[in-house]
């Protein structure tokens, strides 16, 4: 099975969120399940610069509006897959991906409008794909080509059509006045397809259109559906899509985040040998500047300062959580307020909070590594890595229950010693509090403790059960395509 991905990230190359490590990770799962994947890709600056693609084929052209668009197909390989790319200086050759400096460049729309539609007429002319896997809006342009283009409709008519939505905050909405810039015809522009409350909405056109739909996790899956708050006006759509519409959780890629051959943390360690697990929470505490102190479990936190990450929550109970017996390290960014507010708190309580303003890759592994619990209170997660990470590194989460952090953190319970993690339900300070409060008393039981970090240590999220679950679900699908393609 021939499977062309088509996504706007990759890591460690193109990365701005989760969606790179996806990217990673899910082709090199793919190839070792048995199937040949390739990876299309937008032909970024960084990228070109780091692999030196060579051409594939002579320059093509796409449409865009009244104009064209030019590009040449490039190839490279990444850790085995072989790598395309849609190099397009006008639209890539650029220092940012989706903008700069915390500003989205203004012509994105060109820009991505441009890929999509460059992804799909390479799959035609070079890949010959059975299925075209396409992830979030970036790409969304790909499905919708293939399938609302007279001449890629022809002649992907047989290649299984699959979008994967990684976050529904984020869907591609542009003006109706824009529409005529797609070249589709006015048909498309209906609430059947592409038209959203007068506007276009790429992500919902690719949903509308494909053979298949997923998202990150079960849980996220039946949450957009049917929560309107969650659903950010597709749960209709979504839940409209009946079993053609799937949550398939994500994998962790333990090849990067795995303590036993981690190279970024001062001592490895592992589930049969845990001793050098202490040695990293002292190693931590000495960077940080915090007490040497066994008693206090150290709780750390990797994330966006955003609302979605559960910002707002944190700030919300931090002055109970300084209140008592822990230590807690931050990692993060974002919102200024809340950058401000931490930093003033770490400022009042220095031998117990401590804080570093931005994201620096190697310090997570070792806030990972140097951890006893790791907080990820969010509001909504569709998947969620870290809290994954967190527990290949003996950690205990403590997670509000939604989305992939619902799938993948059990409640621990001491009487039957079960459970890898701590959950809360209500969006309330009171309940992260508490559900702290339940890891600290835990933490004070030593057998007990010792009992859930081997849950955690054992807990397996690799990305080999993930792939084989979308190739089941490929193949489930493929039949009713190839009926449609022959009616």
């Amino acid at each position: 099975m021939r499977i062309a991905i088509v996504a706007a990230e990759i890591t460690p190359w193109a990365k701005v969120g989760g969606l790179a490590d996806v990217i990673g990770a899910l082709p090199r799962a793919y190839a070792e399940a048995g199937a040949d994947p390739v990876v299309i890709l937008p032909g970024y600056r960084s990228i070109i610069e780091a692999l030196k693609p060579r051409p594939v084929g002579p320059p093509m052209t796409v449409p865009f509006g009244t104009s064209v668009e030019r590009f040449t197909v490039t190839r490279a390989d990444g850790n085995g897959v072989p790598l395309y790319f849609i190099d397009a200086p006008a639209c890539f050759g650029r220092d940012g991906i989706y903008g700069e400096r915390g500003i989205d460049y203004p012509d994105n729309f060109r820009r991505y409008v441009t890929f999509g539609r460059a992804a799909a007429l390479a799959a035609a002319e070079l890949m010959h794909p059975d299925v075209m896997h396409v992830h979030d809006w970036h790409a969304a342009m790909a499905l919708i080509a293939m399938r609302a283009d007279p001449a890629l409709r022809e002649r992907l008519r047989d290649t299984l059509a699959i979008f994967t939505l990684h976050n529904l905050a984020f869907q591609g909405i542009f003006e109706a006045r824009d529409f005529p810039l797609l070249n589709l015809d006015p048909s498309y522009f209906s609430v059947d397809f592409l038209e959203f409350w007068g506007r276009i909405n790429l992500m919902k056109g690719a949903i509308m259109l494909a053979d298949g739909t997923s998202t990150v996790s079960p849980s996220y899956a039946q949450e957009i559906a049917h929560d309107p708050e969650l659903g950010f006006g597709l749960e209709g759509v979504l839940s409209s899509r009946g079993d053609r519409f799937v949550g398939i959780l994500n994998g962790a890629d333990y090849s990067e985040w795995d303590p036993a051959h981690d190279m970024m943390i001062p001592y490895r360690y592992s589930r049969s040998d845990p001793s050098g697990k202490q040695r990293c929470i002292r190693a931590l505490r000495d960077e940080f500047q915090l007490p040497q102190d066994t008693s206090r479990p150290l709780i750390g936190m990797i994330t966006r300062l955003t609302t979605q990450k559960g910002t707002d929550l944190l700030m919300d109970a931090m002055e109970a959580l300084m209140k008592v017996d822990l230590q807690m390290v931050i990692l993060g960014n974002g919102d200024g307020a809340a950058e401000e507010f931490l930093l003033r708190t770490a400022e009042r309580y220095p031998d117990r909070l401590a804080i570093r303003i931005g994201f620096d890759n190697a310090l997570a592994h070792r806030i990972q590594a140097g951890s006893d619990i790791f907080l990820m209170p969010s509001r909504f997660e569709p998947c969620g890595l870290t809290q994954m990470y967190a527990l290949r590194y003996g950690n205990a989460p403590v997670v509000r229950a939604t989305g992939g952090l619902r799938d993948t953190v059990v409640e621990f319970n001491p009487e039957t010693g079960e459970g890898n993690g701590f959950r809360f339900e209500e969006y309330r300070a009171e309940a992260l509090f508490s559900a702290c409060a339940r890891a600290i008393e835990i933490f004070h039981n030593p057998d007990a403790w010792r009992r859930l970090m081997d849950n955690a240590f054992a807990a397996d999220f690799s990305w080999t059960r993930a792939a084989r679950e979308y190739l089941n679900w490929f193949a489930r699908l493929r039949p009713e395509r190839t009926e449609r393609a022959s009616a």
